[in-house]
Order: C-alpha cells, then structure tokens, then sequence
C-alpha cells in the first residue's frame, strides 16, 4: 500500500479525501483535521505556513509519501513554503477551478459563473494572480463570503435545521438573482453543502475535488487493486488516531449530492 497524507483546517477536506479514495487504487491516507487551530481565514499567513508546517511533520513521520493540502487557505499561504522546507516530498494544493469557461465541453450549458471563496483566499496574492492569468476580462464574478464555511461546519455537525436553513440563504443572498449557470466552489469546506447550496441559487456548481484527485493519480501510477474502505483520522483537539469507515464518510458527505457506494 502507497501512503498519503491529506490535512485541512477542519472536515472541508473530506470531498478532496473521498475523491482520492475513490480514484486511486492500493492507497492507506492519513487524514488530519486542525480543530484546534481552525479557522485558518482569520489568521495570518505566516501563522498558516507555521502550522502547516507542523501538521505536515505529522504525516511525514507517517509515512506519506505525498501531502495534499486540502484547504484553499493554507494553499495560497503556506504551499510554496512547504515545497521549500520539504523538497523530497511532493505536495499537491487546491485551487478554485475558475477555467470553466474555456472547458465548457466538461460543464454542458454554461453561459455565466462566479466563484466564492474565504475572505483570506479571496485577498490572496495566489488567488488574485490565479483569476488575472486565467480570467483577464473578468468574465466570472467573484464574492469572499466570510461565514459561509462555518455554517457547513454547523450544518454536518447538527443537521439543517430551520436556523442553519436562514443563515445559509442570507450567506448567499449577494448570489441571489445574478442568473448564474454555475458556481465555482472556491473553499474545500463548500462541496460539502454542495446540493444544498444548488437547491437554494438554482445552479450548477463546480468542485476542485475531482482534478485535485486526479493529480494524485497521475503522480501514483502503475497500480491496480481494491480502493481503501477507510481512512485514519486525526483531530489536532485530542492529537488520537481513529480509523474511518467509508460508510461513515459517505453518511457525512450526504449532502453534498454525490453517489459513492462504499462496499462493506
């Protein structure tokens, strides 16, 4: 079995993690959830490149053999870092894939987007000069929303309810009546509501998940074998090691509209 280690600031990450385990064959992945130190958009970027740091030690020691750093914050501050510090590792970030409109055989009926992300990412060097280079006529909207991964964080941990229900559509009212086809998720917490947040704007939306996961293929080839039925869990609250069922993920995952059929 090859090894990966994936680690984000809270859960977001785990749309990227079922993503790879449902892509890459004969992989064990260690997952890490940095509770205690969450959320990353309020802190500084060389806070995020310390503790990115640390919690890649963590895996390493591990035995990944590569790191994916599933959080769009701690990708825009802390990669390039992490690369310099680790140069034997091979480290893979997450970006909002805000090339739809130049892929649209890949996303059929688009006609206009927009992108959401954190208010870190979205003031970020590498998210400004990512749009530029990709996006120089401004084609696709952009809209930092400051609490909307907090809410998914609420939502999986208590379940909708009216309340959540409320504070989701006020997050999302700046969307509201733009007439968007589809919607770039720029934060891995996202996917997560991915249904919910279509049943609420009436479009389609875009996840970096599945490219994240296909990048970790291309750089694992040559294996063929079962998928991994699990995953072991860390959060940084109690600093144990638990293992996951995929049957407990894809409970988790239940609202962001994606079909996985983990096997017993």
């Amino acid at each position: 079995m090859r090894k990966a280690g994936v680690f984000d600031s809270g859960i977001g990450g785990f749309s990227i993690l079922r993503e790879i385990i449902a892509m890459v064959p004969l992989l064990e992945v260690d997952y890490i959830s940095d509770d205690f130190f969450a959320p990353y958009g309020t802190k500084s970027d060389t806070a995020i490149m310390e503790r990115s740091d640390y919690i890649t030690g963590i895996l390493l020691n591990r035995g990944a053999e590569i790191v994916v750093v599933a959080c769009n914050s701690a990708t825009a501050a802390a990669i390039s870092s992490l690369r310099m510090n680790h140069p034997e590792t091979v480290f893979v970030g997450v970006e909002p894939y805000i090339n739809v409109l130049n892929h649209r055989e890949l996303y059929p009926g688009i006609k206009k987007a927009a992108v959401i992300t954190t208010v870190l990412t979205g003031n970020s060097r590498k998210f400004t000069e990512l749009k530029k280079r990709i996006d120089p006529d401004g084609r696709i909207l952009h809209f930092s929303l400051p609490h909307l991964a907090t809410i998914v964080e609420e939502i999986l941990a208590d379940g909708l309810d009216p309340r959540l229900e409320s504070r989701l559509a006020g997050e999302l009212e700046p969307l509201r009546n733009l007439h968007l086809s589809h919607l770039i998720l720029g934060c891995t917490h996202y996917p997560l509501i991915a249904k919910l947040i279509e049943d609420e704007l009436g479009v389609k939306t875009v996840s970096t998940a599945p490219h994240v996961a296909r990048r970790v293929k291309s750089l694992l080839p040559g294996e063929n074998g079962e998928k991994a039925k699990g995953f072991s869990f860390l959060s940084t609250k109690d600093m144990q090691w638990h293992y996951k069922s995929l049957k407990a993920l894809d409970r988790l995952l239940r609202y962001n509209g994606m079909e996985y059929r983990a096997e017993d």
